[in-house]
């Protein structure tokens, strides 16, 4: 049985900045509304910004997490 790879995500320095731009703006739209992410969700948003994972992980993640709070 082969051994499991994992997805290398290759982006340039211009895709990192658009991302972390995309997180610290729905970050900053959340914190307009007068509230705050918690840190599971933040770690969520961080790793698509840092390049960790796609939009597709990105949403299924934060889908899956947000069944859990009551």
């Amino acid at each position: 049985m082969a051994a499991a790879t994992a997805h290398v995500i290759t982006l340039t320095p211009a895709e990192l900045d658009d991302r972390r731009l995309a997180v610290e703006s729905t970050i900053g739209t959340v914190r307009i509304e007068d509230m705050e992410p918690d840190e599971t969700t933040k770690k969520i948003l961080y790793r698509y910004a840092n390049g960790e994972i796609e939009l597709s992980e990105t949403n299924r993640l934060l889908d899956e997490y947000s069944r859990t709070i009551v």
